[in-house]
């Protein structure tokens, strides 16, 4: 079980707690949770723990119904894919915004190196929550410094509902090599201090993540359906955010520390009028 840590008021330790057992798996999707005995484990009160439900429903974790109480919400494919879509859209966002802030810092760069390597060892260990853990940790450190305090609540939450989507379906299961290839242009991008290349690179993660996702879910519920089978990596009408193109070549392989990296200038093309 969890040790119960108290932060800054007793609802915030009980929502955390909460949190924490549901993304992890200890109450399943579809559970009650019990306002009485979460009160009687945690020793609090029930309108603490009833405010706590209530904080955690509005991030769409927990539902709950007039004179039924509270359950663990289960996301549907649709809702995955808004979840997912979402990040896709706002978080090479804010990795841009953090790298152009803070990329020629010393700080920001050990932070993002360090992080990998978690990852890398996480993945060694191949324990699941321990990779989810180093995951959503190696994200967040690219966009953490990003100077936009809304934007990072926005994505906070996101990567609280997708890590509990990808332990529930148990899609941490990509070999070392995989995992790593995976993250290694984003890596290559903030080492790089390349805003371009890192927003392309975090985008086609978050969508190829995505995508995996969705036709596992899809692929599982098919299972439920006599005589029908969904199409592996199926979109069922689907659509994911555009933007720049695909990480270059370059950025799927460390980068050669001995390389130097002029930064050629680049006239962009000016917009023409149409009165011309």
């Amino acid at each position: 079980m969890i040790a119960l840590q108290r932060p800054d008021t007793m609802m915030e330790a009980v929502s955390k707690y909460i949190r924490d057992a549901i993304v992890r798996g200890n109450f399943a999707p579809g559970a009650r949770l019990p306002e009485i005995a979460l009160a009687t484990a945690l020793n609090t009160s029930r309108g603490t723990v009833r405010e706590a439900l209530r904080v955690l429903a509005d991030i769409g974790l927990v539902d709950v119904f007039p004179r039924r109480g509270a359950f663990v919400s289960q996301l549907s494919s649709r809702q995955t894919w808004e979840i997912t879509s979402l990040r896709a859209l706002l978080e090479p966002y804010a990795a841009r915004l953090a790298l152009e802030a803070s990329g020629s810092s010393r700080v920001y760069q050990e932070e993002v190196q360090s992080a990998f390597d978690r990852l890398r060892q996480a993945t060694i260990v191949g324990d699941p929550i321990a990779v989810a853990d180093a995951d959503a940790g190696f994200h967040r450190a690219v966009f953490l410094h990003c100077g936009h305090q809304m934007l990072l609540d926005r994505l906070d939450t996101l990567q609280i509902m997708s890590r509990r989507v990808v332990l529930t379906n148990q899609l941490i299961s990509a070999d070392a090599a995989t995992l790593i290839g995976q993250h290694q242009p984003i890596a290559n991008a903030v080492e790089q201090r390349d805003p371009d290349g890192l927003e392309a690179a975090v985008r086609a993660h978050v969508i190829e993540a995505g995508e995996l996702l969705l036709a596992r879910m899809d692929a599982g519920a098919a299972e439920h359906v006599a005589g029908h089978r969904s199409k592996p990596g199926a979109s069922h009408g689907r659509s994911w955010p555009r933007g720049s193109a695909a990480p270059q070549e370059s950025l799927r392989q460390p980068p050669d520390p001995s390389a130097a990296r002029p930064r050629a200038h680049v006239d962009r093309p000016r917009s023409r009028n149409p009165d011309q």
